[in-house]
């Protein structure tokens, strides 16, 4: 089972996405970024959503599942 919260990727947020499809989880939380996080998620320069991007694949792919780094 794998775990990943808003809150890791630096917001102030309590949204918890958990499942064994990394795929899914990255869909979902990007779907979450997008939705709830609208203002601050389209006025990041892309330079910054390739590092979100990063952050999130990077926690996903930790053994431990855990979500943090």
């Amino acid at each position: 089972m794998k775990v990943l919260k808003c809150r890791d990727l630096g917001n102030n947020c309590n949204f918890i996405v958990t499942g064994n499809n990394a795929d899914n989880i990255k869909n979902d939380i990007l779907n979450h970024l997008r939705k709830d996080h609208t203002d601050s998620f389209f006025n990041m320069s892309e330079e910054d959503k390739a590092d979100t991007y990063h952050r999130i694949d990077v926690l996903l792919s930790r053994g431990c599942g855990c979500g943090a780094l």
